[in-house]
């Protein structure tokens, strides 16, 4: 789609068939249909992405993302009653909580042969590192790497709730260009015992417009560690793997066409991730309402 919203139902659900496909990926209609159904309002007329990762098969997948128009307590309030969201007393409930108590935009991951998969909100306000990690329910692996989130970011922007794996994300704010160097990626790797990033990455992703990291409520240690770079058609790194690649040639391919490309890092292996814009962001919600740059 070229414009900012999606037209209908039946051509998002064509379209990520074809997405999936792209990507020998699952496509489930029985669980991917309630989910388009019951949120229809947001996924026609709001902002929407698409996702895949490198994953091998079978483990790879594809995800639509859309944001909600509405309150955030309401999108919540949707999910719980359709039971894609479910509390059971997890710690993570209480962090859901206290996160839609304030000033947020909130949005759903959609995970095309499962199901409801994350829900994350954007911060109308970045939130310092200190004031995040007092909030209710914050894993201890998160509080553990208090310094580390204070020297890379600061701020806490987005937080994500991965409710089937039972972890968060905590993003920066939107970071400029000169913030992070390939230095910095070099030494945060090592020091979190993540893998190394190549010096294709280093080029890559040093300047990258935020840093994200993956907590989990079982573990002390950081899960993943994830740099995003905002790119066009023509700049699209198609090289570092042929499944970016191939997904940058779906159904919305246009000269014009932006993507997110990502490189993950964990303690044992690497991987790459594309998130392609399906609608215009024209209308999408930003940390602080900063838009990262396009390099």
């Amino acid at each position: 789609m070229s414009g900012s919203a999606v037209t209908t139902l039946d051509r998002l659900r064509a379209d990520l068939r074809t997405y999936a496909g792209l990507c020998e990926a699952p496509y489930d209609a029985a669980v991917v249909d309630p989910v388009l159904e019951t949120l229809a309002d947001a996924w026609t007329n709001s902002v929407v992405g698409v996702r895949t990762t490198t994953h091998a098969v079978p483990d790879r997948e594809v995800n639509a993302r859309v944001q909600y128009p509405g309150p955030a307590p309401e999108l919540i309030e949707r999910l719980r009653a359709a039971e894609f969201l479910e509390y059971v007393g997890h710690p993570m409930e209480s962090l859901l909580d206290a996160i839609l108590g304030m000033p947020v935009a909130g949005a759903v991951d959609l995970a095309l042969g499962r199901g409801v998969q994350k829900v994350w909100f954007v911060l109308g306000r970045t939130l310092p590192v200190a004031e995040a990690l007092a909030l209710p329910g914050i894993p201890d692996a998160a509080r553990g790497h208090a310094d580390h989130l204070e020297r890379y970011g600061g701020q806490v922007g987005i937080v994500a709730l991965d409710f089937p794996a039972r972890t968060m994300n905590l993003y920066s704010q939107v970071l400029t260009p000169e913030v992070i160097t390939a230095a910095d990626i070099t030494t945060m790797l090592a020091d979190l015992g993540l893998v190394p990033a190549t010096e294709a990455e280093l080029a890559l992703f040093a300047g990258t417009f935020n840093v994200y990291r993956t907590f989990s409520w079982d573990a002390a240690h950081t899960v993943r560690v994830c740099f995003p770079r905002r790119v066009e058609a023509g700049t699209l790194p198609g090289d570092l793997d042929p499944v970016l690649a191939a997904f940058a040639t779906g159904p919305v391919a246009a000269p014009e066409r932006r993507h997110t490309v990502y490189a993950a890092y964990g303690p044992a292996d690497r991987y790459y991730k594309i998130q392609t814009e399906y609608t215009s962001t024209l209308g999408a919600a930003f940390p602080g309402g900063t838009a990262p740059q396009i390099r």
